[in-house]
């Protein structure tokens, strides 16, 4: 199986080889492929056409991928490894106000809400866009970062958690309260009340990768990698035309470096329509009432306007807080009207100018992320 497409009756030792080193291979990219999936996949072998290249693709997807991301995912990393077709661009367009929003069955017109627009709207384009660039964190500010998202993280909203602390006024501490009073022999008799130790915060950073954002990157990698670092239940997405989920990634390679070769899928320009999409479609349950959500973007986006709209709205209505993040927004003459921005606006609890620590302690002591109780 150099390519999976030579005209053969019986399994080689190249075809176990490249199979056996598959696993481990998917394994860093964020699979949980071990012995029983290579097996299972060599004997599938024997009864596919290897001739086919999209029949082994579909039936090694139904054996590596066990979630919806990974479902997703998949056909990208097949062809990387076994090589089978070289990577494509797609090139960035505008979307027209005809195009669907796509799932629509034909013949039916998808209803589109009627939009508001301002004056001065620009188009969601910026010279960059399609540059592909590696993360990777900048050292210099890490600890700055770090100190300053963990004042952060303690001033926002948290749902009450399942175990109990002492203090409070909800239920008394019974055995702290005998203890107490077994060491004056059994008098004076003093309650002793415990209430529910908060949980963790929640949060979900989704991150614009596209070109334009580079500038910035090296900081927001830095912002990325320090929440998982503290006390909050974090997860982080990036983005382009598409979205992909790297918390463990981040958390791994933030400091020492992630090449765009270990961001399969992500291509280059803006959907951030889109992107909020899947995250609302395919993440459910991690949007909740006590979720902060911040997107770090500059806003400008190729997208359908109308899905962003959407996708806006819904977010907002479904967590507890929303924060946009955007590098533009301290620039001498920055105006927030490109078709992003302008569709984002209305649903953006916090809109804040972060691009560095200066910036990101600003918006800490303005108490940007401090959501009020849901």
């Amino acid at each position: 199986m150099e390519h999976l497409t030579a005209a053969i009756g019986s399994l080689t030792g190249s075809i176990v080889r490249q199979v056996t080193e598959f696993a481990p291979w998917l394994r860093d990219h964020g699979f949980r492929a071990g012995v029983p999936e290579t097996l299972t996949a060599i004997a599938a072998l024997t009864e596919l056409n290897l001739t086919s290249i999209d029949e082994v693709c579909f039936a090694f997807r139904s054996i590596y991928a066990r979630t919806p991301a990974e479902w997703g995912i998949f056909p990208t990393l097949f062809e990387q490894y076994f090589g089978i077709r070289e990577a494509r661009l797609q090139e960035k367009r505008r979307l027209q106000s005809d195009d669907l929003l796509g799932g629509t069955v034909a013949g039916e017109k998808a209803e589109r809400p009627t939009l508001e627009t301002v004056q001065g709207i620009l188009a969601g384009f910026h010279s960059s866009d399609g540059e592909r660039f590696a993360l990777r964190a900048d050292g210099q500010v890490l600890k700055d970062v770090v100190k300053l998202t963990q004042l952060a993280v303690r001033t926002m909203d948290a749902p009450r958690g399942r175990k109990w602390q002492s203090r409070g006024r909800e239920k008394m501490d019974l055995r702290r309260t005998i203890r107490s009073a077994l060491r004056h022999s059994g008098e004076p008799f003093k309650f002793k009340m415990r209430r529910r130790r908060p949980d963790k915060p929640r949060i979900v950073l989704v991150i614009d990768i596209s070109g334009s954002m580079k500038p910035y990157a090296p900081f927001i990698t830095s912002l990325a990698w320090s929440f998982t670092r503290v006390r909050a239940r974090t997860q982080i997405f990036l983005f382009s035309t598409r979205l992909l989920r790297v918390t463990s990634l981040i958390a791994r390679k933030g400091v020492e470096g992630i090449p765009y070769g270990d961001l399969p899928g992500l291509r280059g320009g803006t959907q951030i329509g889109g992107a909020l999409a899947q995250l609302l479609h395919r993440y459910p349950s991690l949007l909740q009432r006590h979720t902060c959500v911040i997107i770090m973007s500059d806003g400008f986006d190729a997208g359908n306007p109308e899905q962003m709209h959407t996708s806006m709205r819904d977010l907002a209505a479904r967590v507890g807080r929303v924060v946009w993040m955007n590098p533009l927004l301290g620039e001498p003459g920055y105006e927030p009207t490109s078709v992003g921005m302008s569709m984002a606006l209305p649903y953006i609890d916090a809109f804040v100018n972060v691009h560095d620590v200066a910036t990101w302690k600003k918006a800490v002591l303005s108490g940007a992320l401090r959501a009020a109780a849901p």
